[in-house]
């Protein structure tokens, strides 16, 4: 108890800096080796970073001198960072004024209504009034995108004084930062809650506030070393992590309430003199196998691709063991220095175990097989719908549609345009030979800016897509010969007439020829807008589409559908990849590939821990049918829950996905107790059926217990707006009352046939003497 006094310090400080180190971009949710990472890293190699901000207000019009004094203060105008304490997280700005200025001042001498025209949708709103800044963060921005989001918040409404009511941020930094503060926010609200929640629970159940406050103890430090271990390993934490202390919490208070009861049953049957270390000797096993198979459950999350789900799978199950080295030191320690009173077996319980429990017991034993008949086939047809689960990871589905990050996404999208970005790059590869070393191209530069015009006209028309900037978004406007010129750009009837006059042919193809020359020598326009780029010789062409970011966007459909038509219109064009490589990403492929091995993570994850967990029951009862028999009340839970998600079309998020595997674990704890105590009576010469009912006496509160602190002090996240741990509140409450539903119906049930047979310990196993834990 000294020690743990002593390290509350270093403790307290590594929950604080763990709770710093929020990251949740979703480009980071796949590890390096992944083909669509590096295919994105590559990218970013190129072109620089994409995360971006967009920033507006209402009343933003192209006129609001507001806008450029903004961008200023955000950049300055030649594009260096302002190194003070607000402007440092940015490296460059674009606003709708400055994109047109680029255009009419450019070499091409566009006009003001074409400029705003090609930048509807991206920049400026369909009204041709209403635009924006888009801000790109820099490295340290990169790094601390709270920060930035409070920097750009801080401009805006008190040197600028925009009504935060008024203010509408968007783009992918924005929700990055956003999912780091509503996740952290959504624990820390309802943290205290839940273990308030959790802790009127126990006392309802001991009826002790001096145990109380001891198992209190005990959970609180076991979640705190967990989180704490996050910081001092060099981890950090993300909106699936953020649930880890919470969940350790819960589960050791847990495990906290059996060993009182089995504390409160030592001193019933032999004094108080001694109890800790029976209770411990008694319980210590089967507390030490329930959180070993927790771990095991929450360890299989490792096999996910999702580096979140990952990371909470590895830190999870670590804090599982930790608790468990806590319950054992910590509890039987204050058990033995501050004993608290003795709750002695009163006439109410007798009348519960009387009336209710021994009751229940005798009924499962007699409809032991109407119980399976009706409840296997149920059971089968669950598993079916797990086949129909869908997932998601779509950050828009994060939060509230009422909430502010959705009002002002909603907002973005209806008065400018979408903010999600997906990239296309066109990528032209040198020739082995080239005939002009100035443009060593299989087409002229020309026909590759009129191809990427073309591809990106493609993209555009895809329904979800709404706008796109690409190098012919900065191009010159498409004249055809019978019309007049860009300034520049004309050839004059004289010219015009020397092809012909010397036999030369076509004077379209000399115009086209002068056109290109002339588009050669202002390749350096293009390439300062960061769409155009040269690597190693080859040449890559940037098409950046922007796409609706709410819930509802199928991402997978859409890129789909963006390959197929891109492929359709090269291959119309007879140009094979030789010629032009069309690469797909940004955030959108990115989400896509999330989403499948979210899901793929889900089912590798589950049958991991299935087969994990049957192979502990199986040694631990000597027999591979009772070990597999054992599971299926264990995989009663996720089965339910997650079958029925699948028939009624409900997407699993990343808050939900690794509940099924948690649930497994945590099922199988209350199997364990349940084993333990039916294998002692059969162990004694009982019965099958006084077997349970005497597994019922002994544990059947304790398990009704666990459920309820568990469970209700989960379900409190339920409150929370922010979706991921509202879910995963959700389900786990709803997965513990359906475990608790498959060991004390479904099990009985099984053990009362001839099946319970095989859960019978070996006949060296005489007595409840030699073998205390029932194993």
């Amino acid at each position: 108890m000294l020690i743990v006094l002593l390290s509350l310090p270093l403790v307290g400080w590594g929950v604080h800096q763990a709770f710093r180190t929020a990251n949740n971009n979703v480009r980071q949710w796949l590890p390096e080796g992944f083909p669509e990472t590096e295919t994105y890293n590559r990218f970013r190699a190129v072109f620089g970073s994409d995360d971006f901000a967009v920033v507006s207000w209402e009343g933003c019009t192209l006129d609001d001198p507001r806008l450029e004094e903004f961008a200023q203060a955000v950049v300055s105008p030649r594009g260096q960072p302002q190194q003070d304490e607000i402007t440092r997280w940015f490296s460059r700005v674009i606003t709708g004024p400055r994109a047109i200025a680029i255009l009419t001042e450019g070499p091409f001498d566009i006009s003001v209504e074409e400029a705003i025209a090609r930048f509807q949708g991206t920049l400026i709103g369909p009204d041709g009034e209403t635009t924006c800044a888009v801000i790109t963060l820099s490295a340290a921005g990169n790094a601390n995108r709270t920060a930035a989001l409070h920097a750009i918040e801080q401009l805006a409404i008190e040197r600028f004084g925009i009504p935060k009511a008024e203010l509408r941020l968007g783009g992918d930094a924005i929700i990055n930062a956003a999912i780091d503060l509503e996740s952290e926010r959504a624990v820390r609200r309802w943290i205290g809650l839940s273990w308030a929640v959790a802790l009127a629970a126990a006392w309802l159940c001991l009826r002790s506030v001096k145990l109380m406050a001891m198992i209190f103890s005990v959970a609180v430090y076991s979640s705190a070393v967990a989180t704490s271990l996050v910081y001092f390993t060099g981890g950090t934490m993300n909106l699936v992590m953020v649930v880890v202390p919470v969940l350790i919490y819960v589960l050791a208070l847990s495990a906290c309430v059996h060993l009182a009861n089995y504390y409160y049953d030592a001193v019933h049957e032999g004094g108080r003199a001694g109890a800790p270390q029976r209770s411990l000797a008694a319980g210590w096993l089967p507390c030490a196998l329930s959180a070993g198979t927790t771990a095991l459950g929450l360890v299989s999350l490792c096999v996910s691709q999702v580096i979140p789900i990952r990371m909470f799978g590895i830190y999870a199950s670590v804090g599982m063991l930790v608790s468990l080295g806590f319950l054992v030191l910590m509890l039987p320690a204050m058990l033995e220095l501050w004993p608290p009173p003795f709750r002695r077996h009163s006439h109410a319980r007798a009348w519960w175990r009387r009336r209710l429990l021994r009751p229940v017991a005798r009924s499962i034993s007699r409809f032991r097989l109407l119980i399976l008949a009706a409840g296997l086939p149920v059971l089968g047809l669950l598993a079916v719908g797990v086949a129909f689960v869908q997932t998601s990871v779509a950050p828009g589905r994060f939060f509230p549609e009422e909430g502010r990050w959705s009002r002002n996404a909603a907002w973005l999208q209806e008065n400018i345009g979408p903010t999600v970005p997906f990239e296309v790059l066109l990528q032209f590869p040198r020739l082995p030979s080239p005939e002009n070393p100035d443009d060593p191209y299989p087409l002229t530069f020309l026909e590759r800016l009129e191809l990427v015009q073309r591809v990106a006209e493609v993209v555009r028309s895809v329904d979800q897509v709404g706008g796109t900037l690409s190098p012919a978004t900065f191009g010159p406007t498409e004249q055809p010969l019978d019309e007049p010129a860009e300034p520049g750009m004309e050839l004059g009837p004289a010219a015009r007439a020397i092809p012909r006059i010397l036999g030369m042919g076509d004077p379209q193809r000399l115009q086209r020829s002068v056109l290109n020359r002339r588009l050669l020598r202002y390749r350096e326009h293009f390439e300062e807008t960061s769409y155009l780029k040269r690597v190693e010789g080859e040449e890559q062409w940037r098409i950046s589409a922007r796409v609706y970011s709410l819930a509802g966007v199928d991402y997978d459909l859409l890129l789909d559908e963006v390959q197929r038509r891109v492929d359709t219109q090269l291959a119309e064009e007879d140009l094979d990849r030789e010629v032009v490589r069309p690469v797909y990403t940004g955030v959108v492929p990115l989400v896509f590939v999330a989403q499948r091995e979210l899901l793929d993570g889900l089912f590798k994850s589950f049958c991991l821990a299935f087969a994990l967990i049957a192979v502990v029951m199986t040694f631990l009862l000597r027999s591979p049918t009772a070990g597999l028999m054992s599971m299926i009340p264990n995989a009663f839970p996720a089965i339910v829950t997650f079958g029925t998600m699948g028939w009624l079309g409900i997407l699993v998020d990343v808050g939900a996905m690794m509940t099924a595997s948690v649930a497994l674990g945590i099922a199988v704890d209350d199997t364990l107790h349940f084993l333990a105590w039916f294998r002692r009576s059969r162990a004694a010469g009982h019965s099958r059926q006084a077997a349970i009912i005497n597994a019922y006496d002994r544990c059947a509160v304790a398990m009704t217990q666990t459920t309820v602190i568990a469970g209700l002090g989960l379900v409190v996240f339920l409150l929370s707006d922010f979706q991921p741990v509202s879910q995963f509140g959700l389900l786990m409450a709803i997965l513990l009352a359906a475990a608790l539903v498959g060991d004390l119906v479904l099990l009985p049930a099984l053990l009362a046939t001839k099946i319970g047979e095989g859960f019978a310990p070996s006949k060296r196993a005489a007595t409840p003497s030699e073998q205390p834990s029932g194993f």
